[in-house]
């Protein structure tokens, strides 16, 4: 394979990625002001106002199957490169939407466990306990002490 023929290719698609256009399928239905995402090997993703779609070349006219070289052996380079950037996206970790949804149900397991009695505290909300429990103890006291000085002092002007 032509090695200038795939980084041109490449470029194209890059290109195209962030433009705007409209799209009409076979079967009539339009998506306007579409932003292309990315292009896999049997169709193309697209971002709209009302979201993400993903239509497959065999629903695309032929003029747009040719524009993303549906079926060439360039378009299946160019698709392969596509997607290989986007897995090595993936490679380092997760992506923010999966670390997300890993916070979010660490959080809810945190909280059903409080529920159900079985949380063990970590040292930071030990430390934060005994700090509302030494406070606590603190407003007892004084309010004894003043009960109790206030009881003298009633009993001597009485």
């Amino acid at each position: 394979m032509n090695p200038w023929k795939t980084a041109s290719m490449s470029l194209v698609v890059s290109a195209s990625l962030g433009l705007a256009d409209d799209f009409k399928t076979s079967d009539g239905k339009i998506y306007k002001d579409a932003t292309i995402s990315h292009v896999e090997a049997d169709g193309i993703v697209i971002k709209t106002k009302t979201g993400i779609s993903k239509i497959y070349f065999v629903e695309l006219p032929k003029d747009v199957q040719e524009r993303f070289h549906y079926g060439s052996a360039t378009g299946k380079a160019v698709t392969q490169h596509v997607d290989e950037v986007e897995s090595a996206k993936h490679v380092g970790g997760l992506s923010d939407a999966e670390k997300f949804a890993q916070r979010v149900a660490t959080k809810l397991e945190e909280r059903e466990s409080i529920l159900q009695g079985k949380h063990t505290p970590g040292s930071a909300e030990l430390m934060a306990r005994q700090e509302i429990n030494f406070h606590w103890a603190y407003l007892a006291g004084i309010a004894i002490i003043s009960s109790v000085l206030f009881a003298i002092v009633w009993a001597r002007f009485k």
